[in-house]
């Protein structure tokens, strides 16, 4: 008996050894990622996630605060008038689709080790029954591969969205207006270009 005792005790401390043996570290407490998405619970975090989306490397952060028909809404794109007359046809009826298809290819020709950057100067944010309504500035930079077709680097305009809280109470933007604001072009310009 004494001896089956010592031989399962053996056994034991052999097994146990993987006891003794280091784990895999986890990052520190309080390091969090900077661009990491964050549920748009307030018309700023929808700004945010956008802005996040391409330092981030996650088109999903720019499609997933749009209204689609998976959170009840739809989404629409209203081009700036001097680009859309330009260019007949390519705005008609551009909703999330359109955007999707847009944002994919957009994604597909960055550099993913590149600076890209979206900030917003909100000039108004205003809360409308049911509804947000931001008015802000916009500044893009975006970095390419070098076997792309030339597209702009820099663009600037201003946004006129409106948010609308899904059935998860989330808020994503049911209407994007844009309108160029000077020379540089605009995302509605961006739009044309991106094929």
């Amino acid at each position: 008996m004494r001896g089956l005792t010592i031989s399962i005790l053996s056994v034991l401390v052999l097994m146990g050894c993987e006891l003794f043996t280091p784990r895999e570290s986890e990052p520190p407490v309080g390091e969090l990622d900077p661009y990491a998405w964050m549920p748009p619970t307030s018309p700023e975090i929808v700004l945010q996630n956008l802005s996040n989306a391409f330092p981030a490397y996650k088109q999903n952060y720019h499609l997933d605060v749009l209204a689609n028909d998976e959170s009840g809404g739809t989404f629409t794109f209203f081009p700036d008038q001097g680009v859309a007359s330009s260019q007949p046809g390519v705005f008609d009826n551009w909703g999330y689709v359109e955007e999707e298809n847009f944002i994919t290819k957009l994604f597909q020709s960055l550099n993913q080790d590149g600076l890209q950057r979206l900030e917003w100067d909100v000039e108004q944010l205003s809360p409308i029954d049911d509804r947000y309504e931001i008015i802000a500035d916009y500044s893009l930079t975006l970095s390419y591969e070098e076997d792309q077709v030339p597209l702009p680097g820099q663009i600037k305009g201003q946004a006129t969205l409106t948010l609308i809280q899904n059935v998860d109470l989330l808020y994503e933007i049911s209407v994007w207006q844009d309108i160029k604001s000077d020379s540089l072009p605009c995302w509605s310009d961006l739009k044309t270009q991106v094929q």
